[in-house]
């Protein structure tokens, strides 16, 4: 028998080599998120450059929630429109019911004189509901903006501290307007707006800074009442306002606080200057330009109380270099500004 049969081998098996273990999966992290915020906002505003408009802004916005923010931060706290079509885009884009962000919040600052020749005043409603933060708003000339539309922004941007408008298509000749409700309202411009008298009362007491320019429905009275009202008033300018053209002193006598006066227009001459310079008061700016005034005004001004550091006194015919020479002799300015 053969010598193999007697003896039981063991079948000899294959062996496999020995797997190594596989490393357990780390979570996928986002890598942006690693990043400090000061300087993912840096990347975005490099990427962007000069314009936050260009084509770049839609892929940034991809990227991840805390990019999109940072780029509708900078596309819509200013945003300038160029045309109609933009102006209809932006409203239908901010008033979004189910929209990845809430981009109404972002804005700050909105002009609409490049479409205000348009009829504008339904989408501006809705531009008011959505934009609760805005602090800035110009309406620009002739704007179909109504007055209870602007009511309206008492209602719904309790931050707005700048207003400029214009005169207003619906109200060629005068119109009321409460504007009582803006209680943040700092600054303010009215120019050929067709206001009546009792609704400059509405305007709130927090006004520091007034422009008003073709008020023609505006008289003497009226303002100077207005004024006593509001005596926190820093700035005051008024331009070209046909029935403001007497007694400018009873202007200034009312506010203490009054640091620059701009008076402006043919209404302005030597008679309805004549005791505005003995009032014993201090101005950092005095501006006097394109008015009917002579050497006579600068003789007051030198001879007065009045102390005036910035003086503007360009474009006025009836000045000569004489009497400003003879004005700097007995005055000290630290600025003084002629056209001749």
């Amino acid at each position: 028998m053969l010598l193999i049969n007697r003896f039981k081998i063991p079948l000899l098996k294959k062996t496999s080599p020995r797997t190594k273990p596989k490393p357990a999966k780390r979570p996928r992290r986002n890598s942006n998120k690693q990043l400090p915020y000061e300087i993912q906002e840096l990347i975005c505003n490099i990427l962007l450059e000069d314009d936050p408009t260009n084509s770049i802004a839609l892929t940034c916005m991809r990227v991840c929630k805390s990019w999109a923010m940072f780029i509708c931060e900078r596309l819509y706290r200013e945003f300038q429109f160029k045309n109609y079509i933009q102006f209809i885009g932006f409203v239908n884009t901010i008033s979004l019911k189910d929209g990845a962000l809430s981009y109404g919040l972002f804005v700050r600052t909105l002009d609409l004189s490049p479409v205000n020749k348009y009829g504008v005043d339904m989408r501006v409603r809705r531009l008011i509901r959505h934009c609760p933060n805005m602090v800035s708003i110009t309406f620009g000339q002739a704007t179909s903006v109504k007055a209870d539309t602007l009511q309206l922004m008492g209602r719904h941007c309790h931050n707005v501290h700048t207003l400029e408008m214009g005169g207003i298509q619906s109200f060629p000749f005068m119109f009321d307007c409460d504007f009582s409700g803006m209680m943040g309202l700092r600054r303010l411009s009215l120019m050929t707006t067709p206001l009546q008298s009792n609704s400059l009362d509405t305007i709130p007491n927090s006004i520091l800074h007034l422009q008003i320019a073709h008020m023609d429905a505006l008289y003497h009275d009226e303002f100077v009442s207005f004024l006593k009202n509001h005596d926190h008033l820093v700035s005051l300018s008024v331009r070209r306002c046909r029935h403001l053209n007497t007694d400018f002193s009873a202007f200034i006598g009312h506010l203490p606080k009054l640091t620059a006066l701009e008076l402006a227009g043919p209404e302005v001459e030597d008679k309805s200057l004549k005791g505005l310079f003995d009032i014993p008061t201090e101005l950092h700016t005095l501006k006097l330009c394109h008015t009917q005034i002579s050497d006579g005004t600068l003789e007051a001004l030198a001879a007065g109380c009045l102390v005036v550091h910035h003086l503007d006194i360009s474009h006025n015919s009836g000045i000569t270099p004489f009497g400003v020479q003879s004005l700097m002799r007995k005055k000290q300015f630290k600025q003084i500004t002629t056209s001749l």
